[in-house]
């Protein structure tokens, strides 16, 4: 009998411009990127800034931590594999560094979650010891 699940949750497909940015959520770290032309942050993982569209944006590390900027608490699951998660938070988190980006918040009753509350990054294992990037209660 296999340890696998049946209906496993997916894991990205990575390319050249996200590389760096799951290379460091299996490190621990919640990269971001910045434009090099006006010295704003921004995800999801780009070839070019969206502020001034100068190409080879900078990689750094982010705090991990934000503040919930608005979610919805998810009862049907989108797929099989969350099914056991139901209900689950989905939710926009402001970083501290500026830019907004969709994540869970685990580790909490979905009910208790709030728009200003603080959270921090948390890291979920899915197949082969995938980490997925989401937050927590800060």
């Amino acid at each position: 009998m296999s340890n696998v699940p049946v209906n496993p949750k997916p894991v990205p497909e990575i390319n050249a411009h996200s590389k760096p940015y799951w290379d460091g959520a299996q490190r621990g770290e919640l990269m971001i990127q910045r434009c090099r032309g006006t010295g704003k942050a921004f995800t999801y993982a780009r070839c070019w800034s969206p502020y001034d569209f100068s190409p080879d944006p900078a990689w750094e590390k982010a705090s991990g931590r934000g503040t919930v900027f608005s979610y919805t608490i998810v009862y049907q699951p989108p797929y099989a594999a969350f099914k056991a998660d139901c209900p689950f938070v989905m939710a926009i988190i402001q970083l501290d560094e500026g830019p907004q980006m969709m994540s869970n918040i685990l580790h909490c009753d979905p009910e208790s979650v709030r728009i200003g509350m603080k959270v921090k990054l948390c890291f979920e294992t899915r197949s082969g010891g995938f980490k997925i990037p989401q937050f927590e209660p800060a």
